[in-house]
């Protein structure tokens, strides 16, 4: 894809940035009630399908909760010696998760009390907003630079452009 080149010719004056400006604040109105619309639209559209999906899901648990039942009650025959069961149609049976540790809010704090800090973790990074009070010779002996950049912006008044609106139907 070729670079996009603007049309500078297209602003002599500041009142040429001010039309400019001005468009660009209908363009963005437009584009958010446009966003908005289809916003709204994927909501209901996900709500309706949630309404008409709502009872096969809720079979589908049920139906689940029987395999289950099933299953727990003739777990030493069905699944003496294997985890699962194949069928035509699907399969059922358990599965193994990892383990996994539950910790409470002292927990670092015990751990380290006894003498056990191998079991904690500790991220070290470096403080940017601290490095920000040295100065930079001193930011030079640790590698470190700082740097400010001016960056382009623009910032539309959209509500110019409404009271313009309105003036205009007035």
């Amino acid at each position: 894809m070729g670079r996009y080149k603007p049309n500078v010719s297209e602003i002599q004056s500041l009142e040429d940035a001010d039309r400019l400006l001005k468009e660009m604040c209908a363009l963005e109105t437009k584009i958010e009630r446009i966003d908005s619309e289809g916003d709204k639209q994927i909501a209901e559209i996900k709500a309706k399908t949630a309404e008409q999906g709502k009872a096969l899901r809720e079979r589908v648990k049920e139906l689940s909760a029987s395999l289950k039942a099933y299953s727990d009650y003739n777990k030493s025959e069905l699944f003496k010696d294997r985890k699962s069961i194949d069928r035509s149609f699907g399969s059922f049976g358990y599965r193994k998760n990892p383990p996994s540790i539950t910790t409470a809010k002292d927990t670092v704090e015990l751990l380290e009390k006894l003498g056990m800090s191998q079991y904690v973790r500790v991220k070290r990074e470096v403080d940017k907003e601290a490095l920000m009070g040295l100065d930079d010779e001193t930011l030079a002996t640790v590698n470190a630079v700082r740097k400010a950049k001016e960056e382009f912006f623009v910032q539309p008044k959209r509500e110019m452009v409404n009271q313009d609106i309105l003036a205009a139907s007035a």
